[in-house]
């Protein structure tokens, strides 16, 4: 088996499971509609996500079923850079796990603040606001390297950037809204997708 078949194997792999994940917690925890206070409206950055994530799948299924046909856009990466694409995924995947543990019931698919909403600051939201959202970038942002591939690596990268733009906005102003000076002060002391020691700064 060439290295180049056993990148598209892997890859293959981290997107069915990141795709079984997101399937596994929309049916665990299903949408609490008569709970909710107010949820985010589909605003226009979200739309280019959804339109541009067609293109993204049919670029992946093209790499991964008739690979030639994306040669044009080969990035000449040595192999131990794809392999760091692969443990960045593991790592995406570990976050996302931690993150989903700290969050339980709390979570949702689509942003929403709920009557029952509870202020989580336990587990990586100790030093991050949105760990699920770094874990996304890391997990699909990983197809760059793995695949070797600008296109089908850089439209996941940007489309996931685009869709969490508007969701972080969302959420911060209504947890705001809601928790008041207690997230204002969490605020402080975190970073939105990364720590503060690694940033240096409130991101």
């Amino acid at each position: 088996m060439s290295s180049d078949a056993l990148f598209r194997i892997i890859q293959s792999f981290v997107f069915v499971a990141f795709i079984a994940n997101r399937a596994y917690y929309n049916r665990k925890f299903p949408p609490a509609e008569e709970d909710t206070i107010e949820k985010q409206s589909e605003t226009t950055l979200t739309k280019i996500a959804n339109y541009f994530s067609i293109l993204a799948l049919i670029s992946l299924l093209i790499y991964l079923i008739v690979p030639r046909y994306l040669i044009w856009a080969s990035l000449p990466l040595p192999t131990w850079v794809r392999w760091v694409g692969v443990l960045l995924a593991l790592d995406g995947f570990a976050l996302l796990f931690w993150s989903h543990a700290a969050l339980g019931e709390n979570w949702s698919d689509q942003p929403r603040i709920t009557t029952e909403q509870k202020f989580i600051s336990e587990g990586p939201y100790r030093w991050i606001r949105h760990p699920i959202y770094t874990a996304f970038i890391a997990i699909l942002g990983s197809s760059l390297l793995i695949t070797s591939n600008w296109l089908v690596g850089g439209l996941w990268l940007v489309i996931t950037s685009v869709d969490i733009a508007p969701r972080i906005k969302f959420e911060e102003e209504m947890v705001l809204e809601k928790f008041g000076e207690q997230y204002r002060s969490y605020l402080n002391r975190t970073g939105a997708l990364l720590p503060h020691i690694l940033m240096g700064k409130k991101n």
